[in-house]
């Protein structure tokens, strides 16, 4: 079993049946993983946003294109396609290392305007919890 799988399996039980089909892709983990991660802000469930970015996190960190990619567009590229109301938090999550590799996508994907608010909110954040996360999950 891949270690992708494994972590998803072993950090999101609520994937399981899912996690379990033969088509289930990291791709597919990102795609449930997106909406989760949006409630898990409105909702305030922290633990849950350190799995969810740590897990996005460590593939990003990958050398294998085929997880660090799907990280990138399955995931970051997505995360400010809602909900402005929580940009401030989800800056907060993004390491140095995700924001300099995905402030493209956030470009091409956003509007001129939010792609500037986005990055004024990067240059502003006061609390980096990107720095609590487990990469090794």
């Amino acid at each position: 079993m891949a270690a992708w799988r494994r972590k998803v399996l072993d950090q999101f039980p609520q994937l399981k049946a899912e996690a379990s089909r033969p088509g289930f892709s990291v791709y597919s983990a990102f795609f449930e993983l997106l909406p989760m991660v949006r409630e898990a802000h409105l909702d305030g469930d922290t633990e849950l946003l350190k799995r969810i970015y740590g897990f996005a996190e460590w593939c990003m960190r990958q050398p294998n294109k085929e997880l660090w990619n799907p990280a990138g567009v399955a995931f970051y590229e997505h995360l400010f396609d809602s909900h402005p109301s929580i940009w401030h938090e989800i800056v907060c999550w993004l390491s140095p290392e995700v924001i300099k590799n995905c402030d493209s996508l956030w470009e091409w994907r956003l509007t001129q305007a939010d792609s500037m608010k986005v990055r004024e909110l990067i240059a502003n954040r006061r609390q980096p919890l990107y720095q609590q996360l487990e990469y090794s999950l």
